[in-house]
């Protein structure tokens, strides 16, 4: 099982012993990032294990290994010098680890090293991309018998991580951390155990702290959320496949709670992608079960199913994968999960005579664009993209429009229902409002899809004005209960509905 070790990146030592004890119960392991500290404090580095009272790893990290030290090497040398050489007569008052890059090579500190009992941790850091020949990389790291090799390298996409997956597994036993940086190694920090890493890396992710790597999590998520310390060689593996964005997804603590709630071996977490082809590459490198797809792979992933539920043919896309025999199967939940919660929110399950307006014309819109169909409504779609918006609209006979101040009149006509269904307004995204143009009575009931934040501007907007008003979380329970049944074959625990 992989040490839990957290990444201290604040500027002074009393702050990161501050950040230590908030995580102390959580971690194994804690690394002193030396590189990023105030000048003033580097003379109280050597005396960091003592006060943290636990395992210490020590980094002095260049700026071009991704790290903040930019003085000379010189200078660096005798920083970590000073730090290691310090006898105690208990060995555990020095570091226990220092990570030295495989172009450092001193012979005195390394002899240091071997005099205060601190382990080398011999490094490299591809802060670009990967290597093409992983093995050559590798094998440049000529990490001595008593050191622990840590290959760190930075995948571009899915199909970079399911490389690096698969290598891994064709190195020889022994002691060594591999680790993929950036949002597309993401997914290599909560299977450190399938990769053989020694060590797994975490940061204390919050305001005016930074992550001491791209791609971090912070330890509690690591163990509340992605249950790291129970992932083993038999642990299920169920994704989630999408943009960028799947990152801050809520649905992990929705599916691993569940996963805890039967007891079933298995963990669900975010594997970005930025195409459908990578990631089936990285579904098929971790043998994953099962996954969620979101945005923009729902239609993407159509001509690579090998079969198709009538949802998906009828929707015209895909949310749900699940394993069988001869390749994926896909599914659609989004409907069904939609159409529990617009019920729930509207009161009524027959919407004839109510005329709805949908934003956004996508994956997510057909799944609800076929529910209002089914449940009577007629409707207008809006879309930036006027063509997408006829072809979906042309399929039940409904109304369509380009999502600006052009299409005043037929929201107005077709306002006892807003739905918005693209990704606008959510974090990390354009915080926008897409119908800005468009003054609510007060008499519309408004579904905003985007569940992060809470309350989009668009909602804010339409609750200040006194109309009715829900966000998508409640259909993302529905939705996701509706997949772990397909997943596992077993009704869904009250984790989704409570």
């Amino acid at each position: 099982m992989p040490l839990v070790c957290l990444s201290l990146t604040a500027k002074t030592i009393a702050d990161n012993l501050a950040v230590l004890e908030r995580y102390r119960d959580k971690i194994d392991v804690a690394e002193l990032r030396a590189d990023l500290l105030d000048p003033s404090e580097v003379f109280a580095v050597r005396d960091f294990p003592v006060l943290a009272g636990l395992p210490c790893i020590l980094a002095v990290r260049r700026k071009c290994d991704g790290g903040g030290f930019v003085d000379g090497e010189g200078q660096r040398l005798v920083m970590i010098a000073k730090a290691i050489a310090y006898a105690r007569p208990d060995r555990n008052a020095n570091y226990s680890f220092v990570d030295l890059e495989s172009d450092f090579r001193v012979p005195s500190v390394e002899e240091a090293c071997h005099t205060f009992g601190t382990k080398i941790i011999r490094s490299m850091h591809d802060v670009s991309g990967m290597p093409a020949d992983l093995d050559t990389a590798w094998t440049g790291l000529e990490a001595g018998p008593d050191e622990i090799p840590k290959f760190a390298v930075t995948p571009r996409g899915a199909g970079d991580f399911a490389r690096l997956y698969s290598w891994s597994s064709t190195l020889p036993p022994g002691e060594r951390i591999v680790v993929g940086m950036g949002e597309y190694g993401a997914p290599s920090r909560v299977l450190a155990q399938r990769l053989g890493s020694y060590i797994a890396y975490s940061s204390a992710l919050r305001a005016g702290l930074p992550g001491a790597a791209p791609g971090h999590l912070d330890p509690s998520t690591l163990e509340e959320t992605f249950r790291f310390r129970e992932i083993d060689a038999d642990t299920a593996i169920y994704a989630l496949g999408g943009g960028i964005n799947v990152l801050a997804s809520k649905t992990p603590h929705l599916h691993n709670s569940a996963f805890r709630a039967v007891g079933m071996n298995a963990v669900y977490l975010p594997m970005p992608a930025h195409d459908a082809p990578s990631l089936l590459q990285a579904l098929e490198a971790t043998k994953a079960r099962g996954a969620m797809i979101g945005v923009p792979l729902k239609e993407q992933l159509l001509p690579y199913l090998a079969r198709r539920s009538p949802e998906v043919d009828d929707i015209g896309a895909c949310n749900t994968l699940v394993r069988e025999e001869g390749g994926w199967t896909g599914y659609n939940t989004d409907a069904q999960g939609f159409q529990r919660a617009l019920v729930e929110f509207l009161g009524r399950d027959d919407l004839r005579g109510l005329r709805a307006t949908l934003v956004g014309a996508g994956g997510v819109a057909k799944a609800i664009a076929h529910v209002l169909a089914g449940l009577g409504a007629s409707a207008v779609i809006l879309n930036r993209t006027v063509a997408r918006a006829r072809l979906l609209a042309q399929r039940y006979g409904f109304a369509y429009g380009p999502c600006t101040e052009h299409s005043t009149d037929l929201v107005s006509d077709h306002s006892d229902l807003v739905i918005q269904a693209t990704s606008v307004g959510t974090e990390g995204e354009r915080q926008e409002d897409p119908l800005d143009w468009f003054d609510f009575s007060g008499r519309e009931a408004v579904f905003d899809l985007i569940y992060r934040p809470e309350r989009s501007i668009l909602l804010e907007r339409a609750r200040a004005a006194g109309c009715s008003t829900t966000n998508g979380w409640k259909m993302i329970r529905y939705q996701s209960a509706a997949q772990f049944a397909l997943w596992t074959g077993r009704e869904p625990p009250s984790t989704y509905f409570a």
